[in-house]
């Protein structure tokens, strides 16, 4: 390919050899009255008022004007009226958590959108993108305890409406960055959760669910965050690898197991034996909680004897799984001494001591969840405090309680040595110094544990009273459907992890013990019971829409739900009981809410009808917003609530860390757009297209930082240049298709423009926007900048102003620049608007009105061979360039072409057009039937001084294309 040293290099002004001042030295058979003016003003000078680089300074008010004057502010409500019979396109908005300012993130998520917003549109869709947010949830309760301080003072309603201020800021603020982004969205209709009509339409699905029986309130383990004093669903921890746990081998004394069962290496003991279970656990905070022990019929056991106690007087063994013999002596550094073995039939049912109350004997149950792969092969079971060990409780008809408060404290029914005191911290330590005596081990394990995703603390498993949603058969229901759609992140597949977690997850805990949020509608009494139904939940969806208020829930009262005889049936609520009922204070999980806007978020019943095309967000979402969608989607109307599940992954810094202000790496996009101090301003559309290119068909991390920022701000400076080109080449070009043959070099590059438009169009289709952008990427620098600038600017310069070749170079530069805004305008809307309005002639001034599929591609009749002919040109260029070498200027030089009879064929088609096709003043063929050569050798003809070309008659004062230009007649 030709060498790319001259892309793009000047533009819009004339090389310095045309423009030279040094015309001084004429030819003999030069007129006097020609001067170097005159040959200068006879030279097209390509210009324009378009910028390649804009200050800084004035990034933003440009965007804006780029926006106005492109028509990208009303794009949204122009596309819904102009395409009314339209195929619709739905976007559905996963919303963002009301909170905080818009960051990377953000940015990465709803420009992404964005481009599948814009890109459907130029599509010829009608598309419907209403954005949301998500307001309720402990953050902002959170916010307002520090803003506020009292937080226990504040009466529900209080908090609430100091919560809809905070919430409602941050929507402004983020909205405004989003807006600032370029980003194309139903701005005058945005979802909230918190507001009536959503919270409204969130609880009549709601009522659904529970008259399908899929809502349940149990006393059961959920995760629960002693720092946010609530419960947690899964999609809201995140892991750390490296806390650090106290880990304890700990033995419980079997009391009803004896010698007899066990099966003796050699003889039975002589001394008086006592038998120990040993387990081993990351959680000693439940050992004083201890309910059962389970083992697995399907392991062997070992009895073994510690080496230091075998001259005790009295022989002590120890149970453990024969397999993890060898890990726990390596662990704990005890050597061991096997002296038989236990099968597990002589292990289950029988009993131990309690190792926190003395006077209990325990059992031992077979347990479904018990291996052999980690630990001693018995588990130490705490029936409130495990969710295994709760379905062992269920199985054996035990009875569940919970020892530990909300606040994450021993209650005190364990004594008073515990209570009040923090599991998690002092609690634990002297729990293990009361049982020290039973304490095998004692070591720190670091491994991967669940924290509290806002109070960045470790959360614990605790039974409480909650709202559940049964989502077992849901799931399985799910998983099959999801077969029919894609869930992807470019050509990666990621059906298979959506598929996992929806199929292994049995319920789902939707109670939160805070009051920002939708309540669940229902009465309790002081027993455990609960009572709700269809008719109470809808009542008060009605009265929340009739009074446009979302704090009905808190403002009626139990007397006044009571008297609505026909919710009072509904609730069948026992007569004796009456008197003891208070209403329900729990709020739903903050992903129920989002998850129903599948309903909740459409404006009517018809847009409700419509299954969303595509939803799209990080990686994070499989479990947490993609799931609730899907589940209750699936639960209520036995559909799946969308088409198509994209999928991105996160933002990082350079040097893989993640974004944290306490390591100072946090980028701001508006720094990025906007500029500081320190940081150039890369505008909106720099943004855009570092999302184009880091952000996209990828569910891995998204890296940021000053270089990739430099990077990419080379690269739009690059379209800039090759746009300004462009715009400048074809000033005083009325736009019109041409109706004579173009030049060669011309047709070819049309042929590629529209080759590059048809794909970028069919990888748009295909949400591919970063083969998008690089494929522009690479057609700017390589098909325009190296195959067609440097080889057209000497006929654009120095052919006659108006000449059918002049022409045809305006033409071709006229057509490229406005196809390919056109389809750079969903990534780079800014710039599009921008090139349009420069661009001369008459077309669409606003951007993304002109479908992709009505683009004017730019050859009249298909030239079907060129491409493959084109192929013998650019490998001729190959070897000239080998040749010449990097500093010689070959368009001063003649070559002499020795060619294979293929080859010859071929460049004799083209003969004429040859010099400006290899950039030479002359070329001579000739026919070689053992291979191509190419040899660099002075011109024949004579230098021109308005050209600076050798390409001049001896006879003659100008070349005969200059002589043309200026109009002169040749002196023979």
């Amino acid at each position: 390919m030709a060498s790319r040293t001259n892309a793009l290099q000047p533009l819009c002004k004339p090389s310095k050899r045309i423009i030279s001042n040094s015309l001084t030295h004429l030819s003999s058979s030069s007129t006097s009255s020609e001067t170097p003016n005159k040959k200068k003003s006879t030279v097209f000078l390509p210009s324009s008022s378009f910028i390649n680089h804009i200050k800084s300074t004035e990034r933003s008010s440009s965007d804006q004007k780029a926006a106005s004057d492109g028509g990208l502010n009303d794009l949204y409500s122009w596309q819904k009226a102009a395409r009314k019979d339209s195929e619709i396109f739905e976007l559905l908005d996963g919303p963002p958590y009301a909170n905080g300012e818009a960051h990377t993130g953000h940015a990465i998520n709803k420009i992404l959108k964005d481009f599948v917003v814009k890109s459907r549109i130029a599509l010829g869709y009608r598309v419907l993108f209403r954005p949301g947010w998500d307001c309720h949830g402990l953050p902002i309760e959170l916010k307002i305890g520090k803003q506020q301080g009292n937080a226990g003072s504040r009466t529900p309603l209080e908090t609430r409406a100091a919560a809809r201020i905070v919430a409602d800021e941050a929507i402004g603020k983020q909205m405004n960055a989003f807006r600032r982004w370029g980003v194309t969205a139903d701005w005058e209709k945005p979802y909230v959760t918190k507001s009536p009509s959503y919270v409204a339409a969130q609880l009549d699905i709601f009522a659904k669910l529970v008259e399908q029986k899929l809502v349940y309130r149990s006393f059961k383990p959920v995760y629960w965050s002693p720092s946010s004093n609530t419960a947690l669903a899964e999609s809201e921890l995140e892991y750390n690898d490296k806390h650090q746990s106290t880990s304890a081998y700990f033995r419980f004394k079997l009391i009803n197991f004896s010698s007899s069962d066990v099966i003796w290496a050699h003889s039975e003991p002589s001394k008086i034996s006592q038998f120990f279970a040993l387990i081993w656990t990351t959680t000693p905070w439940t050992l004083p909680l201890n309910n059962a022990i389970s083992v697995s019929s399907a392991i062997q056991y070992s009895l073994i004897q510690f080496d230091n106690e075998i001259n005790n007087p009295t022989s002590t063994f120890y149970v453990i799984a024969s397999k993890l013999l060898e890990e726990f002596q390596k662990s704990s550094d005890r050597k061991c001494k096997v002296v038989g073995t236990v099968k597990p039939a002589n292990l289950i049912g029988r009993r131990y001591k309690s190792c926190w109350h003395n006077e209990l004997g325990l059992p031992i149950y077979e347990g479904p969840h018990v291996t052999d792969t980690v630990g001693t092969g018995l588990v130490h079971t705490a029936f409130a405090h495990g969710f295994q060990d709760y379905d062992v409780a269920i199985s054996k008809g035990d009875r569940v309680e919970s020892f530990v408060d909300s606040r994450g404290c021993y209650t005190r029914h364990l004594g008073h040595d515990l209570d009040g005191k923090e599991v998690l911290g002092e609690g634990q330590k002297i729990a293990l110094r009361l049982l020290n005596h039973d304490i095998v081990h004692v070591s720190k394990h670091v491994h991967s544990y669940p924290y509290d995703w806002r109070t960045k603390k470790p959360v614990i498993i605790r039974s409480s009273e909650q709202w559940f949603i049964d989502v077992d058969e849901i799931g399985k229901r799910a998983s099959m459907m999801l077969d029919d759609i894609s869930v992807a992140a470019g050509d990666s597949d990621l059906r298979a992890s959506l598929k996992q977690l929806v199929t292994t997850r049995k319920s789902w805990c939707i109670s939160r013990q805070r009051v920002w949020g939708t309540p669940i509608p229902a009465l309790v009494d002081d027993n455990g019971g609960s009572y709700t139904s269809r008719k109470l939940i809808e009542w008060v969806a009605k009265l929340t829409r009739e009074r446009e208020n979302t704090d009905v829930w808190w403002e009626i009262d139990v007397k006044e739900i009571l008297e609505n005889e026909e919710v009072r049936r509904s609730l069948e609520i026992p007569s004796d009981i009456v008197s003891q009922l208070k209403k329900n204070t729990d709020i739903m999980d903050v992903w129920l809410d989002s998850g129903l806007a599948w309903h909740a978020a459409r404006d009517n019943d018809t847009e409700r009808e419509h299954v969303a095309d595509v939803v799209l967000e990080g990686v994070d979402q499989f479990r947490g917003w993609f799931q609730s969608l899907l589940l209750t989607s699936v639960a209520v109307q036995n559909k799946l609530p969308y088409k198509k599940i994209i999928v991105h992954g996160f933002c990082i810094d350079e040097n893989n860390n993640k974004m944290s202000k306490s390591i100072g790496n946090v980028v701001d996009p508006t720094m990025l757009t906007d500029g500081s101090l320190k940081q150039k301003a890369i505008g909106a559309d720099g943004l855009r297209f570092w999302v184009a290119l880091s952000g996209s068909e990828n569910a891995g991390e998204s890296k940021i930082g000053m270089k990739i920022i430099d990077d990419v701000d080379k690269k739009v400076i690059a379209f800039r240049n090759g746009f300004r080109f462009m715009i400048g080449g074809c000033q005083g070009f009325d736009g019109k298709q041409v109706k004579f043959p173009l030049k060669t070099l011309d047709i070819d590059m049309l042929q590629n423009c529209d080759a590059i438009v048809k794909r970028s169009i069919v990888n748009y289709n295909d949400f591919k926007f970063r083969t998008v952008a690089n494929d522009l990427t690479q057609f700017l620098q390589r098909n325009f900048s190296a195959n067609y600038v440097k080889y057209v600017r000497d006929r654009l310069y120095c052919d006659k102003v108006g000449s059918e070749s002049h022409i045809s170079a305006q033409f071709t530069l006229h057509r490229l620049a406005h196809n390919l805004a056109h389809i750079i305008s969903p990534i780079l809307p800014h710039l599009s608007s921008e090139v349009l309005q420069h661009l001369p002639g008459s077309h669409e001034k606003q951007i993304l009105r002109l479908k992709f599929e009505d683009l004017h591609y730019g050859l009249l009749t298909p030239h079907d061979q060129l491409s493959k002919h084109m192929k013998f040109v650019y490998e001729v260029r190959n070897l000239l360039e080998s040749t010449a070498g990097p500093k010689i200027d070959t368009s001063k030089k003649g070559i002499v072409l020795q060619v294979t009879p293929e080859y010859h064929t071929i460049l004799r088609i083209y003969e004429s057009e040859l010099p400006e096709l290899l950039n030479v003043s002359q070329v001579i063929l000739h026919e070689n039937r053992d291979e191509n050569s190419v040899e660099l050798v002075e011109s024949r003809l004579r230098y021109c001084e308005r050209c600076r070309k050798h390409t001049r008659n001896e006879s003659d004062a100008l070349c005969g294309r200059c002589s043309d230009a200026m109009g002169l007649s040749r002196l023979n």
